[in-house]
């Protein structure tokens, strides 16, 4: 059983992984060659490991309610007396699924099945950083930890759901984020490994040289 349903959504465990199959299937006939099997499961090794390496919450950091997630990295949520906004996660880039006019991207389906089916209804702690809270589309640009403390940027670098993509000045954890998509390419798991191959961006990495 996966680490994050079994802490999380035990009432969502009876069929919780079909979702991610159906929405393999879906993806398309264009791109369905280059999606992962059905069967992808999270590493739950690689998940546990994210409650000793994750930066600890912040005192200030605020709570919120997920209302709804649009793909992997995207995702509508709710802070306590204010209306709903559009988050965009810090320091992580999912394959994209909702980009207009743009295919879905190899492993997009998995990632985002994977966010919906961990995050929806959720209540998360969420912090900005310096440098600015929103980016040039509006979203408010969040780092962002589960009810187990665990941060979520780290979680989908560290299963391969996800790049790590460092984009200042908003870098408080981008070193630890890139050696997570280290040990993540070195082993193969998810967009790392078949079919995808790293393949699943159109937009080259962008690589963190600490200062």
């Amino acid at each position: 059983m996966p680490l994050f349903l079994s802490s999380l959504r035990p009432v969502r465990l009876p069929g919780a992984w079909l979702l991610v199959a159906s929405l393999v299937v879906l993806a398309g006939a264009g791109c369905a060659a280059r999606q992962p099997a059905a069967t992808w499961r999270p590493s739950a090794a690689v998940e546990h490991q994210l409650f000793g390496r994750s930066p600890p919450v912040p005192a200030d950091a605020m709570t919120a309610t997920v209302v709804r997630v649009i793909d992997g990295d995207t995702l509508l949520a709710r802070p306590p007396g204010r209306p709903t906004v559009r988050v965009r996660l810090i320091g992580v880039d999912t394959p994209e699924t909702v980009k207009q006019n743009t295919p879905v991207a190899c492993f997009g389906t998995v990632a985002s099945a994977y966010a919906k089916q961990l995050l929806t209804g959720l209540t998360i702690r969420a912090a900005y950083e310096p440098g600015g809270q929103t980016d040039r589309y509006g979203r408010d640009l969040w780092d962002v930890w589960l009810p187990d403390g665990r941060l979520l940027a780290g979680l989908l670098v560290a299963d391969g759901l996800g790049r790590a993509y460092p984009y200042e000045p908003q870098v408080r954890f981008a070193a630890l984020l890139a050696r997570l998509q280290a040990e993540a390419k070195s082993g193969g798991r998810g967009l790392w490994g078949s079919p995808c191959r790293g393949g699943s961006f159109s937009t080259p990495d962008r690589a963190w040289d600490p200062p």
